[in-house]
């Protein structure tokens, strides 16, 4: 399946960035203004995607569809998380956001490496402001700090139009903030349990009189211990980006983020052969003082972005992303133990994962005018190159014991010789296209898709090497507007993903193809400060690779999985000075064809039942001022894994969580947030077996102080 390669390799643009001027300082009030009586203006909310000062839940618009378009013009379940939100409940990385989200579960293999899932299925891609990158979850993920960002979207379901390949769980738009031209300054200071320590530096403004050039940088330290003995984690974030109107119309902007870390990796505890649970203390460290991980992250963006005269835009997006991290660990338990007090056996090893992204996208989208009617299209191209290495080895000594409930951090580091295991360079070229049609008053009708060519170099071994020709992915959707508050969807959306498994004439497998048909029906006032959606969806993931039972070591595309629940969730404000989102998840997924597993549990991580509470109250009519309370509640149906015919359970469990913070006025605000405050003991990640069963953290608290100019 040969086919032309895009072999231009675009050129990222660094622009380096200074801190913002602060010269623009506002004048100061008239000092009798402070006897004037408070006026509250209550309207309509700004109809951009910005999140930032909205003090909003919720959001008029999102940018995930390669467009400015507003929640009801999706006709897939999206969720945001604003700005406010995440100062509300303390979120300062992506896993604190995820948590958070509607039907959304986290289970990771250790407490050093987060995955996300949606509907049963990994989310392995992310997008930064639009371009996608794979999120090497696992061992190697690296967290992105959640300081930069102005909002966080999550998509539910397929989403191929957007990103080209992947799992049919959904993707996760980052999106960062930008520089602004009026002058603002903040910092935060907070401290935390287990001796958890942050400070945030953000500055942004006019960099000219005509405010043509604006800039922004963003500086972050975060320094933690953690519940786990020995446990810690340094990140040190800094974030400068310039824009420049090239005319009123047209916007050039670019800048660079840079993360890095060291932190004391944790690859979790092993459980009971019998399947039972295992109950040790939950600060229990089975690793050396030795272990390390290192970790930095680079990114370099430029954009450019045209408005039209009709309504349309042109964008232009080049992202560079480097990562590198450094993993040396003894935690890895590769034995079981027979009681809580038994010795376990634990791998010492090393892996240096390396790996750039490298994305440009083009994406044109205009009304068009025909039959007395407004339309929309959008039309676009992309172009992906991911470079992958790893380096990867045991110790010398490979292994050794650890007392299960008494185990000694002291033991030497070993040596290590690394060997590269992996060296890939993977190349993803789309081209797509998305048409609004109103076919009548009240409802729309949207049809699109995307042609990919995928393929993938294997340095190391060349026989490995494949590629997939004019791959085409449909969309296809149609809007009703019951009236100006409700509108009612439905949607059929598709995603592939390649294999590398063969058959046994020697090919490789066709992709696997993931279809989505979801319904739904997304409301709000048309104030835009609450907004709503239910949705009923099922999944089919086809031609997945399963054992070829006639042709023992080869494989046959003959596996599906069969994915369907429905949602619920509301956010923003019901009422004056009550923030609220509540979210209800429904889940179940089965082996529907495949020849040992057909009609078993197939995500058994994946709760039945989620719900996830969040509620804030002000209680002063000023909103620069006075006292707020806030309360959560994150309920779990609890899950399971399985290894043969041994099964290991988590139960249900309830979270609960509080807020306590008094605005002295606008520039100084203080809080007090805690988190699981009933001391509920739970599994929060299980893989069974020998390792990565990691606790949930304990009761904890974070004062923070806030202060903006």
């Amino acid at each position: 399946m040969n086919h032309p390669t895009f072999r231009k390799r675009w050129l990222t643009a660094a622009i380096a960035v200074a801190a913002c001027s602060s010269s623009a300082f506002a004048q100061e009030a008239d000092q009798d203004s402070s006897n004037l009586p408070v006026v509250r203006v209550v309207g309509e909310a700004v109809s951009e995607p910005t999140t930032e000062g909205t003090g909003s839940y919720t959001s008029n618009k999102v940018t995930i569809g390669k467009q400015d378009q507003s929640l009801r013009e999706i006709p897939q379940s999206v969720s945001v998380v604003t700005r406010k939100r995440m100062n509300d409940q303390n979120m300062t990385d992506l896993p604190d956001v995820m948590s958070q989200v509607t039907g959304i579960s986290q289970r990771g293999v250790s407490p050093s490496a987060n995955g996300f899932i949606s509907r049963g299925f990994l989310m392995d891609t992310l997008l930064l402001d639009g371009s996608p990158i794979d999120t090497a979850a696992g061992v190697t993920d690296t967290v992105f700090d959640t300081a930069l960002l102005d909002r966080v979207e999550v998509l539910r379901g397929p989403s191929g139009l957007l990103q080209g390949s992947g799992e049919p769980s959904g993707t996760v738009n980052l999106v960062r903030k930008r520089a602004r031209k009026d002058f603002g300054f903040q910092s935060t200071l907070s401290y935390g349990s287990w001796d958890s320590y942050r400070g945030e530096v953000d500055v942004t403004g006019a960099l000219d009189e005509a405010g043509k050039l604006r800039g922004r940088f963003v500086g972050v330290y975060d320094d933690r211990e953690s519940f786990i003995d020995f446990n810690y984690d340094k990140n040190t974030i800094g974030y400068g980006t310039l824009e420049y109107d090239l005319t009123p119309n047209t916007t050039l902007s670019g800048g660079i983020i840079n993360q890095s870390g060291e932190s004391r990796p944790n690859f979790g505890l092993p459980q009971l052969p019998n399947g039972e649970l295992i109950d040790v203390d939950r600060s229990t460290y089975h690793g050396a003082l030795w272990d390390i991980k290192d970790e930095s992250v680079e990114r370099y963006f430029a954009e450019l972005e045209h408005q039209f005269s009709n309504g349309g835009d042109f964008r232009l997006i080049a992202n560079h992303l480097e990562r590198e991290t450094d993993i040396q660990q003894s935690s890895a338990g590769v034995s079981l133990p027979t009681s809580n007090t038994d010795n376990l056996e634990i791998n010492q090893w090393r892996i240096i994962s390396a790996r750039e992204d490298s994305f440009v996208d083009a994406t044109v989208s205009t009304p068009v005018s025909l039959f007395g009617k407004t339309h929309g299209i959008m039309v676009g191209a992309s172009h992906k190159v991911t470079d992958g290495q790893v380096n990867f080895n045991y110790g010398e000594p490979r292994s050794l014991q650890r007392n299960l409930a008494d185990p000694n951090p002291n033991t030497p580091k070993p040596t290590f010789d690394l060997n590269q295991i992996t060296n890939t360079k993977t190349e993803e070229t789309g081209l797509y296209s998305q048409l609004n049609v109103s076919i009548l008053e009240n409802t729309t009708l949207i049809a699109g898709g995307r042609l990919s060519w995928f393929q993938v170099e294997d340095r190391l071994n060349s026989s490995e090497d494949f590629d997939i020709d004019s791959e085409f992915t449909p969309y296809a959707g149609l809007i009703y507007d019951i009236n100006d508050s409700i509108s009612a969807y439905t949607s059929y959306t598709e995603i592939f993903k390649p294999q590398s498994s063969q058959n046994i004439s020697g090919d490789f497998l066709e992709p696997r193809t993931g279809e989505q048909l979801e319904l739904g029906l997304k409301g709000g006032p048309s104030s835009g400060l609450l907004s709503w959606h239910a949705a009923v969806f099922r999944i089919n993931d086809q031609n997945r690779s399963v054992a070829d039972i006639d042709n023992p070591g080869f494989s046959v595309a003959n596996g599906e999985v069969e994915s369907q629940g429905f949602e619920l969730e509301v956010t923003g404000q019901p009422l004056p000075r009550w923030d609220v989102s509540a979210g209800y998840a429904y889940t179940t997924t089965e082996f529907v064809d495949d020849p040992v597993k057909e009609g078993q549990d197939f995500s058994t991580n994946t709760p039945e039942h989620d719900f996830k509470l969040w509620t804030s109250y002000h209680f002063s009519d000023n909103p620069d001022e006075g006292w707020r309370v806030g309360a959560g509640l994150n309920y779990s149906s609890g899950y399971f894994v399985e290894s043969g015919e041994t099964r290991w359970e988590q139960d249900k469990y309830t979270l609960l969580s509080g807020l306590i913070g008094y605005r002295f006025n606008r520039s100084l605000d203080l809080s007090l947030k805690g988190n699981n405050l009933s001391d509920e003991k739970y599994f929060g990640a299980m893989r069974a077996r020998g390792r990565n069963n990691s606790y949930g953290e304990p009761r904890n608290f974070t004062f923070t102080m806030r202060y903006q100019y």
